[in-house]
């Protein structure tokens, strides 16, 4: 029996490249293949959250949340971005996403003075 991904991608002409095979984050790598990008390039933006690590360690301190999105929720893989926060308000909000199993989720990041938070 074959699964819905072995019959999209029959459908598919192979061109060769990873993204046609769609192989799924290694979950215990806690690391996403895309370009990064910061909050503050996002501001005002609307986009998809699509996953989460909290924990990392960055050069501007520890415990920050690094946060995968798609700016078109059909975009490829290789299009996604990447962003690091030490937002309380984002990381609670992620949080609350991942206990409802509800990604991807469009939202849009604000600010206020330096509280970055989603809408």
């Amino acid at each position: 029996m074959e699964n819905k991904q072995e019959i999209e991608n029959k459908e598919r002409v192979d061109d060769g490249s990873l993204d046609f095979l769609q192989i799924p984050a290694d979950e215990t790598n806690k690391q996403f293949n895309c370009k990064e990008t910061n909050q503050q390039h996002l501001i005002n933006t609307t986009f998809w959250v699509c996953d989460f690590f909290e924990g990392m360690k960055t050069k501007f301190g520890e415990n920050r949340v690094l946060v995968k999105i798609k700016m078109n929720l059909e975009d490829p893989e290789k299009d996604a971005r990447k962003f690091f926060t030490n937002s309380r308000d984002i990381r609670y909000v992620l949080n609350e996403i991942k206990k409802r199993n509800a990604f991807p989720r469009r939202v849009t990041l604000k600010v206020n003075g330096n509280r970055y938070y989603f809408e």
